[in-house]
């Protein structure tokens, strides 16, 4: 995909869109010029073909540029869920620019458990790591993913969500499940701020049988103003570098992307809607 060319008036269309998307009180022409840098004649074509496709409409009372509500009704056409996978794409992106090797974005339904990738750098990244691609199901209790985020959750919310796991059918959970330190070790989460692998997990797929995929993951619970909405993590081979590595190396980006996709989805108001469908919790994690 890398040889096929971009088309540069669409880029320009958006350009424009995310400025008007920036000033709810409207836009003139001469600061969407200063916001753009695009000239006045193309910046007149975009608007008027903007105009034309409903996307963008000129007040008739104070004749600045704004965006549409037909725009804005497209939006709202996807499920909470899916706007926060559009929301964390380009952090995803950024990421892994920064550090290569491949991040996730996790994220728990009412009383799964397991946790289900949303949105990945898998593709993006210059490493291979060995991990089936797409919206595959991870563990909840060994996974860096899953244990950043029970690490997040309120006592009680915590709890039971491990009894669940429990008593599923995932052999990696039992396993876990039945060991003494998993109090522990969620409480040494907490301190450090990051999650690594449970060490009696190495790999495996949901409900499969263990295989050692030869991965190491670091991750942070995606949190903001008291809410939870996932976890993010990078995926290493563990040959690559230590866990002590990883974490002065990669800790902090991994933070700031954390922090801005939690920012994005509070800034749009989806920690409501993502609790109304049981993708959002109330957490006691602290930044």
């Amino acid at each position: 995909m890398e040889s096929v060319k971009t088309i540069r008036a669409v880029e320009r269309a958006f350009e424009v869109l995310q400025a008007l998307q920036h000033t709810p009180q409207g836009a003139t022409l001469v600061e969407l010029q200063a916001a753009t840098g695009l000239s006045g004649p193309t910046l007149l074509r975009l608007l008027k073909t903007l105009i034309g496709a409903k996307a963008v409409r000129r007040s008739t009372t104070d004749q600045r540029y704004r965006t549409s509500v037909q725009l804005h009704a497209l939006g709202r056409g996807l499920s909470p869920v899916e706007r926060l996978a559009d929301l964390a794409a380009p952090w995803l992106d950024s990421l892994c620019r920064q550090v290569e090797w491949p991040s996730d974005l996790a994220v728990h339904t009412g009383d799964e458990d397991f946790m289900r990738v949303l949105e990945s750098s898998l593709r993006q990244s210059r490493f291979y790591v060995r991990r089936a691609p797409g919206r595959v199901r991870v563990n909840l209790l060994g996974s860096a993913a899953g244990r950043a985020y029970l690490a997040a959750l309120q006592d009680e919310r915590r709890d039971g969500l491990i009894q669940a796991a429990r008593a599923g059918d995932d052999i990696h959970n039992t396993k876990i499940a039945h060991t003494e330190d998993l109090a522990t070790r969620l409480q040494q989460v907490r301190e450090r701020g990051y999650a690594l692998r449970h060490p009696l997990y190495r790999g495996g797929s949901f409900e499969a049988k263990p295989r050692d995929d030869a991965l190491q993951a670091m991750a942070v619970p995606v949190v903001h103003a008291g809410w939870v909405f996932g976890a993010l993590n990078i995926n290493w081979n563990r040959k690559a570098m230590t866990e002590r590595e990883a974490v002065r190396r990669h800790l902090v980006a991994l933070q700031a992307a954390a922090a801005g996709i939690a920012a994005a989805a509070a800034q749009q108001e989806l920690h409501e809607e993502l609790f109304r469908c049981g993708q959002a919790e109330r957490c006691d994690w602290r930044t």
